[in-house]
């Protein structure tokens, strides 16, 4: 156990400077309610959060235990800024990494107790029960390492599937471990009655009792794991077909067995009952759906073909890895015809291994039905493939794998005994350590990626060159960095690939805006807002493009359509009233109204320089010049105390004019 802590740790201590990406800004930065343990169980409409209660309040419990000064530092801070800002920032994100590999760790515990009890117990220990620990051991090692488990453990909004996969392994062990005390105390009683054993009463009912607690904690994992995500609906099956394969045996048929664990069963199955009423609470009809965006379940189901066969092979060969992939439909069934023959054939066979029971087709039903509600008829259209949906599969598929490798390796050697069979055990241990080493490696660089929003989508771009999303997102990453220049190929791709991409039209718009050409960007972002009307950052960036090219009416309803959205946004507050407590046109300017927008821009930041310039300007507009002058040498002054970065001359100048009793009119200048 210890070895397996040390590994996960050392796997993931690098990842914590990871930043926050795509999903995480909806999940994390952008969701209100995690901000209050008391709205930590609900999510705002359309994040994927949304009936997902319990990983919900493990976000607002990292919001409430992180530092107080830095708990609202979620991204990188701008170019200039001192270092103590990204060591506020690493503070914060600490929290949410350090919960993510906490996770991880004891979700490969929970399966080395799995694979241990499993491969040791009755059915399979004639093969397998000298070595199930080091066995074990080595199943775990691989899957806590294993690189395709960085999109569930390094992206941070992804804990929603390595929490619901420590819940989901969490109750196949009670589960195991309340059977095994069910099965002692009915085959102890059996042996009392016949008076074949003397067994103390006493014993039998601790048996009892162990075996009802165990149940108790199966239940009870089994609902914080329907509480977190939606592929818990197969656990009550896995756990019926766990005991059908490895316990009925041993109970002497499976009838026996299934009646004394019927109260497990029951209260299992009843969380179904939880599931349906959080899917129906849930407000994610943007994503899921049937026929959303095209997408019928056929469409899907035949596209995920080709989406489940690339997971089978990133479990071998985990290169390389996409955070993003905007997989593209499979619009004929020739396409994925190879691996559709692939998965019906092992389909077919694990189906037919579960009729004789035989014990390697568990696995393979722990494959299907962990990746089936994501990846069979539902279509999730934002998230055709991704890889942290294998976090569980690839525990199967690596218990199949090492388990075979090692039995294989048996009826090679030289008898059960001897030098022969210590030879494969050398060389076995050898080439299991060359392989969690390699995973390791893997995985410790995939963790650097997520250290730059240049680096993870420059790579996702590399591995999709045709993604259009991801192109996107690279070009926006170097806008905000000032290389607009560079960003404007992408973002052209991006929109070549998808026209109607509203965030590669907006993203080109402020790229072409920002290099001066005004006029084009322009068209770009009203085309962003035609596509989608409610664009809050588009008229925000419309509304800057149009004031930069004096149309200053124009300018002033974009920023009133993007304030509808964001009615406390402080910089778009002082946009708009800028331009009405300025502006030269009549029909423009509009004194009263700048002065109640310019007097919440001074509420919401609490008097910075440039909301209190702006209620200076409001307050000589509407003539009130007593007011206008104390507030601007207010404004001075704060401008004074903030460093040499604030322009103080063109307060002052400004100053001179409200004393003088005239009003500042000029074009808006940036706040």
């Amino acid at each position: 156990m210890a070895l397996i802590i040390a590994v996960g740790l050392f796997t993931y201590a690098n990842s914590f400077h990871g930043l926050f990406v795509l999903d995480e800004k909806t999940a994390i930065i952008d969701n209100p309610n995690i901000r209050s343990l008391r709205t930590a169980f609900s999510a705002p409409p359309q994040v994927g959060l949304g009936g997902r209660p319990v990983v919900s309040l493990s976000f607002a419990l990292n919001y409430a235990l992180a530092p107080a000064a830095g708990r609202e530092a979620f991204t990188p801070p701008p170019p200039g800024y001192p270092p103590e800002a990204w060591q506020l920032l690493y503070r914060n994100l600490w929290g949410y990494h350090a919960t993510n590999l906490a996770i991880h760790v004891l979700a490969a515990l929970a399966l080395f107790g799995i694979v241990r009890r499993t491969l040791g117990g009755e059915r399979l220990r004639p093969t397998f029960g000298a070595a199930a620990t080091p066995l074990a051991l080595v199943v775990s090692l691989l899957w806590v390492a294993h690189p395709l488990n960085t999109g569930s453990v390094t992206y941070v909004a992804q804990r929603v599937e390595s929490l619901m996969g420590l819940f989901y392994l969490l109750t196949l062990y009670c589960a195991i471990r309340a059977g095994e005390h069910v099965l002692a105390e009915g085959l102890a009683a059996q042996a009392v009655r016949r008076k074949r054993l003397a067994v103390p009463e006493a014993s039998v009912r601790r048996a009892g009792w162990m075996g009802a607690w165990w149940s108790v904690a199966a239940v009870a994992a089994c609902t914080l794991g329907v509480g977190t995500k939606e592929v818990m609906v197969s656990a009550p099956i896995v756990v019926a077909l766990y005991d059908m394969i490895f316990l009925s045996a041993k109970a002497g048929g499976a009838r026996p067995l299934w009646r004394r664990r019927w109260p497990l069963y029951a209260g299992l199955a009843g969380t179904w009952i939880l599931l349906a009423g959080l899917v129906a609470s849930a407000s994610r009809s943007a994503s899921v759906g049937f026929y959303l965006h095209g997408w019928s379940p056929w469409l899907y189901l035949q596209t995920q073909a080709g989406v489940i066969v690339h997971y089978l092979r990133l479990v071998f060969v985990p290169w390389p890895l996409s955070l993003d992939y905007d997989w593209p439909a499979a619009r004929s069934f020739v396409e994925v015809l190879p691996q559709a023959a692939l998965l019906a054939t092992l389909f077919v066979l694990t189906v037919w291994g579960l009729v004789r029971l035989k014990p390697m087709a568990f696995p393979g039903a722990w494959f299907f039905l962990t990746l089936a509600p994501s990846s069979s008829v539902l279509p999730i259209v934002t998230e055709i493939a991704a890889e942290h949906r294998m976090y569980l599969p690839l525990a199967a598929v690596i218990a199949v794998v090492v388990p075979s490798v090692y039995s294989a390796a048996r009826r090679a050697g030289v008898g059960s005994t001897g030098p022969g069979l210590n030879a494969l055990g050398a060389a076995g241990v050898a080439i299991a350590s060359m392989a969690i080493v390699g995973c390791l490696h893997l995985a410790r660089q995939r963790n650097l990626d997520y250290h730059s929003d240049e680096r993870i989508w420059s790579v996702t771009v590399a591995a999709r060159p045709q993604n259009s999303r991801a192109l996107a997102n690279l070009g926006v990453v170097l806008v905000e960095q000032g290389r607009a220049a560079e960003a404007e190929p992408y973002l052209r791709r991006a929109i070549g690939i998808r026209p109607d991409y509203p965030e590669a039209q907006s993203g080109l718009g402020v790229a072409l805006c920002t290099q001066g050409k005004l006029e084009e960007g322009v068209g770009h972002l009203e085309r962003a807002i035609a596509l989608e009307p409610g664009y809050r950052d588009a008229y925000r960036n419309l509304g800057e493009a149009l004031g930069a090219l004096g149309r200053l009416g124009p300018a002033a309803r974009a920023f009133r359509e993007a304030l509808r959205t964001a009615p406390d946004d402080a910089v778009l507050l002082k946009r708009l009233a800028w331009i009405l407590a300025t502006a030269t046109e009549d029909d423009v300017r509009n004194g009263a109204e700048a002065l109640r927008i310019a007097g919440r821009a001074v509420e919401m930041t609490g008097g910075d320089p440039a909301a209190l310039d702006t209620l200076a300007a409001a307050q000589a507009e509407t003539g009130q010049f007593a007011d206008a002058v104390a507030t601007a040498e207010r404004a001075i002054a704060a401008a004074e105390a903030a460093g040499p970065a604030e322009p103080v001359s063109e307060l002052r100048q400004r100053l001179a004019l409200y004393r003088a009793g005239r009003k500042f009119r000029d074009l808006p200048q940036a706040r």
